[in-house]
């Protein structure tokens, strides 16, 4: 199977001299296609400075991202977005939805950043099962308290 993420010597270093910290340093990994990985390590280790690298969310001080035959920081800017909203999912910890509109248009902002016409991301995130079965109260606005579970219902029916 062929490589579909690597990174080359990756580093992401904050602050310098004898305050420098070292968040990611000199990082080199392969990830097959149907490899399963997990990342795993102590608070502070560095685990979501180096997911968000991979994933084209923060620069890093040197070093490359390969993913897809695509190295992410080669890219402007603007394409790097348009990438990682075509190829890459995010599962942040954080709520991270925008606050002002509610679930399914947070459900098919992306979508619609992306140009993709009103019936077909109709069509695109009805036929999703996680969207038709994770009880989500999709027309609500969520608020800070919420947490993802308090978005769920018992059962719509």
């Amino acid at each position: 199977m062929g490589v579909i993420l690597e990174t080359n010597q990756l580093c992401k270093f904050y602050g310098t001299g004898e305050n420098q910290v070292k968040a990611v340093n000199h990082v080199n990994i392969q990830i097959h296609q149907g490899e399963f990985v997990a990342i795993v390590g102590k608070s502070g280790s560095g685990k979501s400075t180096l997911l968000h690298m991979l994933g084209g969310l923060d620069t890093p001080t040197s070093g490359s991202v390969i993913l897809s035959d695509k190295d992410l920081y080669s890219m402007k800017e603007d394409q790097l977005a348009v990438f990682r909203r075509r190829k890459i999912g995010f599962v942040f910890q954080a709520f991270n939805l925008v606050s002002s509109i509610n679930v399914w248009e947070n459900i098919v902002l992306p979508l619609g950043l992306d140009g993709k016409k009103w019936i077909k991301l109709m069509s695109m995130i009805l036929s999703t099962h996680w969207v038709l079965n994770t009880g989500f109260i999709i027309f609500r606005i969520p608020s800070p308290e919420d947490s993802s579970s308090a978005l769920r219902l018992q059962e719509p029916w």
